[in-house]
């Protein structure tokens, strides 16, 4: 187990929306405590789309979003939700861990993996599992927050090929599952402190975390492509606020107060950070170079202007276990259940009728 996040948060978020159930579980319980959300992913894999059209014959048309790609039990698998899978699974990965090569590969784990949440879903249906639309909204709009601002979170599902509707559908579909593997499938899951620490003993590997800081941080969203009245207005803004800090004013308050980003409700919590995870370079750099106590000056990225704030720090080491504990219980019970879901699946599967049209 790796004691860094190893996806984008946001992206993550929605992948397990999309995702749902299982396959999603596993990476959940695959970070440093604390850790900070990974950056966002630049270069997903588009839909296939059709080729401009060469003379002679005309180029085949791309495929309907709404054709089937598979079929469960007679209930459709579309084309639209299996493309948005698939780069899905391709978020989740690290940057120099896409190729365009292993595709097919990718393809068919995503048509597995929608094939296993349409057997979940139906037994959740079958089982009377409610979700209600208030529940389904709530999640869905706290999902959205954790891209950043709503601009931000629009123009991701517009990336993606997703609507907002598609998203509070699949979240429904996410929390209906979610509640029948809890209530039906996982049963009641033990871990023991005696489990715990024989995995934290043969695991020193897992361990290991490098010399981090952790930060708050106040961000000012101005997008790269922004005119640049909105870039010199964003500046301003920060500017005022970086005086602000200056003239004492509280970290924490202002940002609540002004952040963009989604750690404003945490009074700016960044995290740990430390040289190499998946923080904006500006601000990496920034945590490894502030001592505690100490504020930035203003940063720029991708993202927009940052004011850094390091609360502390702690050196290379290993992580002891009684920090340990919680998250190893938390993942050895994931394993179980994990596996009793696995198991269920394929009972499902055995008796269900299956059509790969895709």
């Amino acid at each position: 187990m790796s004691w860094r996040r190893n996806r984008s948060k946001a992206v993550g978020i929605i992948a397990a929306a999309c995702l749902a159930a299982g396959a999603a579980w596993a990476a959940e319980t695959q970070g440093t405590a604390g850790a900070p959300p990974a950056k966002k992913a630049n270069d997903p894999v588009k839909p296939s789309a059709p080729s401009a059209k060469p003379s002679g014959p005309a180029a085949p048309s791309a495929p309907r979003p709404d054709a089937p790609v598979a079929k469960v039990n007679g209930a459709p698998l579309l084309r639209r939700d299996f493309d948005l899978t698939v780069q899905m699974i391709f978020r989740k990965r690290g940057a120099g861990e896409r190729s365009h090569a292993d595709l097919d590969a990718v393809r068919q784990a995503a048509l597995d993996i929608m094939i296993d949440n349409e057997l979940l879903y139906q037994k959740a249906k079958e089982a009377g599992v409610t979700v209600t639309d208030a529940e389904a909204k709530e999640e869905a709009a706290r999902l959205k927050s954790a891209l950043g601002s709503p601009e931000t979170s629009a123009a991701f599902l517009k990336e993606i090929g997703a609507t907002e509707a598609d998203l509070v559908a699949q979240v429904r579909r996410t929390i209906s599952i979610g509640r029948f593997v809890d209530q039906k499938v996982a049963g009641s899951l033990t871990v023991g402190e005696k489990e715990a620490r024989a995995w934290y003993d043969t695991h020193p590997e897992a361990m290991a975390r490098p010399e981090s800081a952790h930060i708050r941080q106040i961000v000012v969203q101005v997008t790269p492509d922004a005119s640049p009245a909105a870039r010199a207005a964003a500046r301003q803004k920060v500017e005022e606020i970086l005086k602000s800090l200056r003239g004492g004013e509280d970290f924490a308050a202002l940002a609540r107060r002004y952040s963009d980003g989604p750690e404003a409700a945490r009074g700016g919590d960044g995290g740990w950070i430390w040289a190499g995870s998946s923080a904006l370079p500006a601000v990496e750099r920034a945590a490894m170079t502030l001592k505690p106590g100490q504020t930035s000056d203003i940063l720029e990225s991708r993202r927009g202007f940052h004011i850094v704030q390091v609360t502390e720090r702690r050196p290379a080491g290993t992580v002891p276990f009684d920090e340990a504990r919680e998250r190893i219980i938390a993942r050895l019970k994931d394993e179980q259940r994990q596996t009793r879901v696995k198991e269920y699946v394929a009972t499902l599967r055995a008796s269900a009728r299956i059509e790969k049209l895709a």
